[in-house]
């Protein structure tokens, strides 16, 4: 299937307003008679062109600069660019030896861990929406009267909206599966090729933790430790163990940091900075470095709004609490 998703999952905007489609059977206004629980690829990537075009957002074109070399797939990756992923994947594509394998499966493997996450934060946002909903459905008599018009419909915008971001997160896993696929396969060629590179067996140990496979992540791990060589994406996986397999939000944001230093332009690590960070004036300051780095971010297009906002409100309470 070829990979407009990418330009997509950039541009989910979580504060657009929600047009006034016809709800489905399960109360949203996207993907109708798409099955939430069977929902196939090809209805999956329905499910995200329809959600793009309900809530009112623009694409974003990849840049007219064509990829030439593999250097440049390389920088692609560090750079987190994903509106070039699919010219990357072409040009990559067929290339062979262990090093351009496990570049392309790194292609992948990346490409799929930003649906992941685009489906993570809008899941967040799904669960924001619910607790807002049972706020607005509670009864309070002693507040008197009934609920207003006003809350009726905004009831009803968060019913239709929490609906979509349940499906289209769905829609994301979904989509995520080739990729995982896809870059698994090559990573193994790589290292069928070259059972001594290391780089590959942290491309594999990172496809086995996207997967949630933790044995295999450790065994993978093992086979990668015994290099001496400590690149930065061997820090950057020990910290999305930390948060992912430990839930150590404080240690992965420890370990974020130094692969941030040993890499200033691995603009993933930045951006998980910002979703990891407990703290909203950090959490604030990272995002403020993420734009710097890559202004139309996945990570500062989904999660920046709400950031913001909860950032403003801190700075409002900060002297009255």
């Amino acid at each position: 299937m070829k990979r407009t998703v990418g330009v997509f999952i950039l541009l989910l905007v979580s504060s657009a307003c929600a047009s006034s489609k016809s709800s489905t059977s399960d109360g949203s206004t996207i993907g109708k008679g798409v099955d939430v629980e069977t929902m196939r690829p090809p209805e999956a990537a329905q499910v995200v062109r329809e959600f793009q075009e309900t809530y009112g957002i623009p694409p974003i074109p990849p840049p007219d600069t064509p990829v030439t070399s593999m250097v440049q797939v390389l920088e692609i990756i560090r750079g987190d660019r994903l509106p070039e992923y699919e010219a990357a994947r072409r040009f990559a594509a067929g290339r062979q030896g262990a090093e351009a394998l496990t570049l392309r499966g790194y292609l992948e493997l990346s490409y799929a861990g930003a649906l992941m996450t685009a489906a993570w934060i809008l899941d967040h946002e799904r669960r924001q929406n619910l607790t807002e909903l049972r706020q607005l459905s509670t009864s309070r008599p002693l507040e008197g009267g009934q609920a207003s018009a006003d809350d009726q419909a905004r009831a009803a915008k968060l019913q239709a909206k929490t609906a979509d971001l349940r499906k289209v997160v769905r829609a994301l896993r979904v989509l995520s599966e080739e990729p995982l696929v896809s870059g698994a396969d090559l990573v193994k060629q790589a290292i069928s090729q070259d059972p001594k590179s290391q780089l590959a067996y942290l491309a594999n140990a990172n496809y086995f933790r996207l997967r949630g496979n933790w044995l295999e992540y450790d065994r993978m791990m093992r086979y990668a430790d015994e290099s001496p060589d400590d690149p930065p994406v061997r820090t950057y996986l020990r910290a999305m163990e930390a948060f992912e397999r430990y839930v150590d939000p404080a240690r992965c944001e420890k370990l974020l940091k130094e692969t941030v230093a040993k890499r200033p332009d691995f603009v993933r690590a930045q951006a998980n900075l910002v979703l990891v960070d407990e703290n909203i004036e950090e959490k604030y300051a990272e995002l403020q470095t993420l734009k710097k780095l890559s202004p139309n971010h996945l990570v500062v297009r989904l999660a920046g709004p709400m950031i913001e906002q909860e950032y403003k409100t801190s700075q409002e309470l900060k002297g009255a609490l």
